[in-house]
This record gives C-alpha cells, structure tokens and sequence, in this order.
C-alpha cells in the first residue's frame, strides 16, 4: 500500500511538472502579460482604441447571428460596460484620432461607412466611382483629416481627404495588392503591406501621402503578412507573420532590422494589433482561448527598444 501511495505521488508529481513546462512553452513568446477582455463564442476581433485609452471598440461576427448582436461594440479597455453601436457585418474599425468617427469596413467587404463614435446612422461618403471589394482596410491620419483605403477596381492605394470629399490614388502597382496598416506618426506617410498576388508573400513599404517617395522597411520575416501597428511614439513596428496556417506578432525598430517575438503561440492565430494612446499597452485578436478574442498585453517601450538595440548591433 505504501509503495502504491508512493508512485501515484510521483505520477501527480510528474503531471503537474509537465503541465508547468506546457503552460511555460504556450506562452513562452508572450514579450509581455497579456489578458482576455472578451469571451463570447463569436468572433470578436479588431480592436481600435478610443483617443483617451478609455474604450475600445471591436467588431463582432457571427455567420449564425439570429438576436442583432453582429456589428461594432463599444468596451472598457477592462472588458466591461458592453454597448452595440453599429448593427450588421461591420469589419476592421479605426477610431479617428479626435474621437468624433469610426471608419470600417461594410457590406460584406464591398464598401467602406463611417458613424459617429457614440453610435448613429452610418455616413456613405465615398462616391459610386470609388469600388470597394473584399474590404478597403481604411486607416485614418494622425489629424483624422485623411483617410488611406484599397480601391477595389484597381488594386491601388487611395486617399480620402474629409474635409474637401476628393480621392486621390497615390501607388499601384501590376501584380501587387497594397493594403493599407497605418500612417506614419507625422502623417505624411501611409505604411502599407505590398502583397505579390501570385507568390503571395509581402513586404512592408513607406509610401508618402503623395504618391512620390517611397521606401522598403528591410528586416522583416520571409512570410510577413499584414496586420501594421506603428507604436504612438513612431519608433516601434508591430506586424503579423504567418506561422503555417495560422500568425505569430512581432516588434521591430520603424526603420527595420531583427525583430523580436510579441505574441506567438502555436497553432494560435495573433493578429490584428493596436496600440493604446500612450503606448502602454497592445490590443490584438487572439485564439489562444480557442475561441477569437480581444486580448490586451501590457507593454514597456524601454524595454523592447534595449532589446532591440543589443540585437541590431
């Protein structure tokens, strides 16, 4: 009896080892703690956070939603105080940096509305020349006086300026699909993931607001995908990389180089990052619950640029 007691304590013993040393390699690549603040079974992806870091607003999708519930939601950073603002398929929202709009994707893709931040109608204003397929990905500039998108009959990137309602094309390219990710902190440029459509891998290029420079960020991964997040101060570049089927994040200096692992967890997609005002903290879409959730992971900009700074020596 006492040798029977003595091996299932060894047993016990060995399963709370090996399941020390699992929760160790799934979160092993987390830079930072990162935490769940949804938890419905539907997807609810896409955060943008409001000008004072306060709130976020996601997108909730259900294909089999039969109470209303899909559409733009409006959280506490901590999770709480749930309120719908937009009712429909609603993808990729950017709160405007002076708190007044959200721009996103709508129509299944095919056109791009914005409604004001507390909730309304939505506002049509691009014009029926302006096609929009599969999502334009619109990303507004730091003085919300512009917003970048992807036209949809011609692959290129465009610009919408709010204030006199004109649309500008500023890069395309044959064969390639830029898609927008942010804009440059000083607003006069539009960061962008260039994806070759046969190849289908991408690289991150600089376009300026007009169309006349442009510049590759080099240092990336081989199989970067998209997902740009650029850090408040506009020293940090977040990004996805496809990791076989599913992404990985990761962070690097603006002007390229070695990057380091943010939120990668296997078989788990991490996606879709942004960063709150003051650039303390990350925003980004996650599975690792197996479900896909917003997740917010605490940041320390020092820290990362210390790091990066010793690896790119």
């Amino acid at each position: 009896m006492g040798q029977l007691m003595k091996y299932k304590v060894i047993c016990i013993r060995l399963i709370i080892i090996v399941l020390v040393i699992y929760n160790i390699s799934i979160n092993a690549q987390d830079m930072f703690n990162a935490r769940r603040i949804t938890f419905d079974p539907a997807q609810e992806a896409f955060a943008t956070w409001s000008p004072d870091g306060k709130s976020i607003i996601y997108q909730y999708t259900n294909l089999n939603d039969t109470t209303g519930k899909n559409g733009l939601w409006k959280i506490s950073q901590d999770g709480t105080g749930g309120k719908q603002l937009f009712t429909g398929i609603a993808e990729h929202p950017k709160w405007s940096p002076d708190g007044r709009y959200i721009v996103f994707d709508a129509d299944t893709g095919k056109s791009i509305k914005m409604i004001p931040a507390e909730g309304g109608a939505p506002i049509i204003f691009l014009p029926d020349s302006i096609r929009i397929e599969n999502g334009g990905l619109p990303c507004w500039s730091p003085d919300a006086s512009q917003i970048a998108f992807l036209e949809g009959s011609t692959l290129s990137l465009y610009i919408y300026n709010v204030k006199s309602g004109n649309n500008i094309s500023i890069f395309s390219e044959e064969g390639m699909l830029p898609l927008p990710g942010c804009w440059s902190d000083d607003g006069k440029s539009v960061l962008i993931a260039l994806m070759d459509m046969q190849s289908r891998k991408s690289t991150i290029w600089k376009i300026s607001s007009d169309g006349k420079e442009r510049k590759q960020i080099i240092g990336h991964h081989e199989n970067f995908y998209r997902h740009l997040a650029l850090s408040p101060d506009g020293s940090l570049l977040v990004y996805a990389v496809a990791e076989g089927r599913y992404l990985g994040l990761y962070i690097m200096s603006t002007e390229g180089g070695i990057s380091l692992p943010l939120a990668v967890t296997p078989q788990n997609y991490n996606g879709d990052p942004s960063w709150s005002p003051d650039g303390k903290k990350i925003a980004f879409t996650s599975t690792r619950s197996e479900n896909f959730d917003i997740w917010i992971m605490d940041m320390n900009i020092e820290q990362i640029k210390k790091k990066l700074r010793v690896l790119n020596e």
